[in-house]
């Protein structure tokens, strides 16, 4: 009796090991390639000069204060990442995040950030103090003023009514009002090497564009400078020199890029059919990169239904001398092989690589040239 109670024992525990075996092997083994997987760096080649260099949509990416890393938020769970230029080596910045945020402005350096959430809270984060800054209610539209570590936003006074331009620290002290704003929908940008900012209504196709600069110093009369176009937006060059005006055309059936002294004077059209976000200038403000879109639908208006997202363009990239106003592509249409919509651009210090996010997919891409 014994001796059978001993067989069927072994027989047991020799079937427990072989599935307990099959298990570690089976199960455990595939555990191991998925975390492994999780760090592998993904870069996807689209073609010669234009690489994917992440596998999830982006919020925002900006040059690292190295100059030789990529920083973004990620728009699956509002982690931040870093990595090198070329897309690899990716480590986790941030891990603790508030969610995901709607939108995200690097400072300069690109070493602080500022995320909007969809529930109206703005953190201002610094990477190097590891400081995360909740601004209060009522502050909205936060930029960065210039390399300051300052900011500029709107604030809204529930009681009076009242919607002013401000200034303050980059964690919302010393805050001090510098102008009322007409315009319920504003966009405002500090003027590179200057003391100035400007400011002018989001663009909307209906909307006579009215540009106008204030100092940043003290609260003063704001000065208008520009108010020839529709539907316009603008982006100051790097030393404050110039200024990019893209406005609408025929009611919105185009749209076309201008170019001006930093004091709304001897505007030139460019006829170039882009858009600001389509655009950013080089370091020392002599060149402007940009895409230009095509296979455009009928019917649509802009910039309102590019802003809305009821279309994706196909782009085509260039670079512009605002000097000589010669234009020049940075990659042929035949090299092109997906589908891009490309927003958010930048460039890297040596001035060979352009970044950019496509719409289409929000993946972020590096185009070499």
């Amino acid at each position: 009796m014994l001796k059978k109670i001993f067989i069927i024992s072994s027989v047991l525990l020799i079937t427990t090991l072989i599935f307990f075996g099959i298990y570690t092997i089976a199960f455990k083994k595939n555990d191991k390639v998925q975390v492994k997987k999780k760090n592998v760096d993904v870069v996807d080649i689209v073609s010669k000069k234009i690489t994917n260099i992440t596998s999830d949509p982006i919020v925002s990416a900006a040059i690292g204060p190295d100059g030789d890393t990529i920083r973004y938020y990620d728009a699956i769970d509002g982690r931040v990442w870093t990595m090198t230029l070329r897309g690899t080596n990716k480590e986790v910045l941030l891990s603790e995040t508030k969610g995901v945020p709607k939108k995200v402005q690097w400072s300069s350096n690109g070493n602080q950030s500022i995320a909007t959430y969809a529930n109206g809270d703005i953190f201002v984060h610094n990477y190097s103090t590891d400081a995360n800054d909740k601004l209060r209610d009522g502050m909205d539209s936060v930029v960065w003023a210039g390399t300051s570590g300052k900011i500029l936003y709107k604030y809204y006074d529930n009681i009076s009514k009242e919607r002013t331009l401000n200034i303050a620290n980059s964690d919302g002290t010393n805050w001090k009002k510098i102008a009322d704003l007409p315009f319920r929908h504003t966009t405002f940008a500090q003027i590179p090497s200057s003391i100035l900012a400007g400011f002018w209504p989001t663009a909307e196709v209906n909307t006579k564009t009215i540009l106008s600069t204030v100092s940043t110093i003290n609260k003063s009369t704001p000065k208008q400078i520009f108010s020839d176009a529709y539907g316009a937006d603008f982006s100051f060059s790097p030393n404050g020199k110039k200024v990019l005006v893209s406005s609408t055309v025929d009611g919105g059936k185009k749209t076309t890029l201008g170019i001006m002294d930093s004091n709304g004077q001897n505007y030139n059209n460019l006829m170039i059919p882009t858009i600001i976000a389509k655009t950013t200038w080089s370091k020392d403000g002599k060149t402007v990169y940009y895409a230009q879109p095509n296979n455009i639908p009928q019917n649509v208006v802009w910039p309102n239904d590019y802003n809305d997202k009821k279309f994706n363009s196909q782009d085509t990239f260039y670079k512009l001398d605002i000097e000589t106003g010669k234009k020049e592509r940075i990659i042929e249409l035949n090299e092109i092989t997906e589908k891009i919509d490309a927003i958010d651009l930048f460039v890297n210090s040596a001035e060979d690589t352009l970044f950019f996010t496509n719409r289409t997919n929000g993946l972020l891409y590096r185009l070499s040239f």
